[in-house]
């Protein structure tokens, strides 16, 4: 399932041993004796100055992440470790697949999963694997895992291998069930929905709002619910199921909308109570605010505006200002839902950020739910950048 040419010996120029055997998978360059000619994805073992093996994993050339550990202290049967890690996975989350319900969830969370740089998501019969950057995709034997994929009990037809949607080979198919990749429908939480997996986002859906969608669902009877950045309307159609007397979708991509009315339509809901409109976002809350419209709920979950450490300044600023003109929109006693997908920015930091946007619109916010990520994207205690996403509800007076 991986890259077993013979391995590459890396050593530590500082030692970070402690951090290594805590479970922090990552090893940077500049801690590094040299950085040896080889290519993305070779095996690599890494020692310390003084010789300790520490463990096995692959070798990333060309960027500073330059070692991503797969297995500590694991030195010859890293093929059995791996493959014992995988079925212990595929048992942790089979309860999370109930056909005709719940029949898509994230198998494989790369690091998470201590898999670094393998996704792996089930949407009701296919598998869609992603790898994360050149070195994954030299390590990884996407066809291999397919092949496993095929035998692991759930009813899976095709398995497909997502690239980029930059890149113009979008994918490749590995298992070719006959399914229609284009039209493929799968269950969350009772819902159904149906998504364009060659062209969609990430894998084909935000699997990771899965419990977040499901609570704005029970919150929502009787209310009017504006879903900000909506994109393919998972949060507006749970609300619609919920009871919303009205929802509202508001995304720039131009598949987007025409999805979410596809997605509410084939859960049989009425056309009239949702309205899909395909809008810049950022100024359609600002045009919504001189207007002095207002909803009952108000969704915002913008795009990462910190994709990497150095645009973190930047982005404080940004989340603000999109969460005050939320904000304006708000009903007194409303609910307002604030989201962030960036690692870059800390649970922390962003209740900073949440707090800075509601004294400037001079509301006063109490927090009835604050939380991440759900269990099938699990994060390595010492690698807190892949803590990322962040959801805070707020009741807003």
């Amino acid at each position: 399932m991986f890259n077993d040419s013979p391995p590459i010996k890396l050593t530590l120029a500082r030692d970070i041993s402690k951090h290594i055997k805590r479970c922090n998978p990552w090893v940077f360059g500049d801690v590094l004796q040299d950085r040896p000619k080889a290519k993305s994805g070779t095996l690599a073992h890494l020692y310390t100055g003084k010789n300790e093996f520490l463990g096995t994993g692959y070798y990333c050339d060309k960027i500073n992440l330059a070692f991503r550990m797969v297995a500590l202290d694991e030195k010859k049967s890293l093929p059995g470790a791996i493959k014992a890690r995988m079925e212990r996975i595929l048992n942790a989350k089979r309860h999370l697949y109930v056909a005709g319900r719940q029949d898509s969830f994230r198998l494989f969370n790369g690091e998470g999963d201590s898999l670094p740089g393998l996704v792996c998501d089930i949407y009701a019969n296919v598998a869609v694997i992603k790898l994360d950057g050149e070195a994954a995709n030299g390590f990884w034997r996407p066809q291999d895992i397919a092949e496993w994929l095929m035998t692991i009990g759930l009813p899976l037809k095709s398995v497909y291998l997502k690239r980029r949607n930059n890149e113009e080979e979008k994918g490749q198919l590995l298992i070719d069930g006959g399914v229609d990749l284009t039209k493929v429908q799968f269950h969350e939480n009772g819902a159904l929905f149906e998504t364009h997996l060659i062209d969609a986002a990430k894998t084909g859906f935000f699997l990771d709002q899965r419990d977040n969608r499901f609570l704005v669902g029970q919150m929502s009877d009787g209310k009017t619910l504006l879903n900000m950045f909506g994109y393919t309307g998972g949060f507006s159609l749970f609300a619609g199921l919920g009871g919303a007397t009205h929802t509202t979708t508001v995304d720039i991509a131009p598949a987007a909308i025409p999805a979410a009315n596809h997605n509410w339509a084939i859960n049989n809901l009425p056309a009239e109570k949702h309205d899909g409109v395909t809008a810049d976002a950022f100024a359609w809350l600002k045009e919504q605010a001189k207007l002095k419209k207002q909803w009952d709920f108000v969704i915002t979950d913008p795009p990462s505006f910190a994709p990497n450490a150095k645009a973190v300044e930047a982005a404080k600023s940004a989340y603000i200002e999109v969460f005050i003109d939320s904000l304006k929109l708000v009903k007194l006693g409303g609910l307002f839902a604030a989201s962030s997908c960036s690692g870059h920015i800390s649970f922390d930091l962003f209740l900073e950020l949440c707090q800075e946007a509601i004294s400037k619109t001079r509301r006063r916010g109490r927090v009835l739910v604050a939380r991440g990520q759900p269990e099938d994207h699990p994060w390595p205690l010492a690698l807190e950048e892949m803590r990322y996403l962040k959801f805070v509800l707020f009741e807003v007076q």
